[in-house]
């Protein structure tokens, strides 16, 4: 039930613009991202880096953030938008 609601948030942040895909890009733009969700089948070594890196940002792990979006091979997302993203974080706590 909670990834679906999750889901459904990500799926409405893609559709206004409000979603930063990749470590790269959410590090350039970190002070944007209002939450970070990375993939809990990510490697170690790069959630560990990518929570390092995201300090005083909300991090969270997922499973499934391939499904949430809907594209192959993401990783890590970054949402911009304020209110998204804190109903993202009110279900994840």
């Amino acid at each position: 039930m909670t990834n679906s609601k999750i889901a459904s948030y990500v799926g409405f942040a893609q559709r206004s613009g409000k979603v930063l895909y990749g470590e790269d890009r959410i590090c350039e733009k970190l002070k944007l991202c209002h939450v970070v969700l990375a993939d809990s089948a990510a490697s170690d070594k790069f959630r560990e880096r990518l929570q390092y890196k995201c300090k005083g940002t909300p991090y969270f792990e997922m499973d499934s953030l391939n499904a949430a979006t809907h594209r192959d091979n993401v990783k890590a997302i970054g949402i911009t938008d304020a209110e998204l993203a804190g109903a993202i974080i009110n279900l994840l706590r």
